[in-house]
């Protein structure tokens, strides 16, 4: 009788066990998950603000352009 009794509690622990364990890797997986998302949204604005950084400097060249432009101005 001893022995059953035994048995059951160290049958339940291991079901317990079990399901703790299950329930963390469904974390653990929920986790990397975000990971790799953010990792691609980071990725995808960093993109974005090299992208907006050389327009930047396109436009501020234009404009240092402009300024010679117009502090030498040329007769034509």
């Amino acid at each position: 009788m001893e022995i059953t009794k035994n048995s059951i509690v160290e049958l339940t622990k291991i079901r317990d066990l079990k399901a703790s364990f299950d329930k963390s890797m469904k974390i653990l997986e929920s986790h990397i998950a975000e990971s790799i998302t953010n990792k691609d949204k980071l990725e995808s604005i960093q993109k974005d603000l090299k992208e907006a950084n050389e327009k930047f400097l396109e436009a501020e060249k234009c404009l240092e352009d402009l300024k010679v432009d117009l502090e030498n101005p040329s007769v034509k």
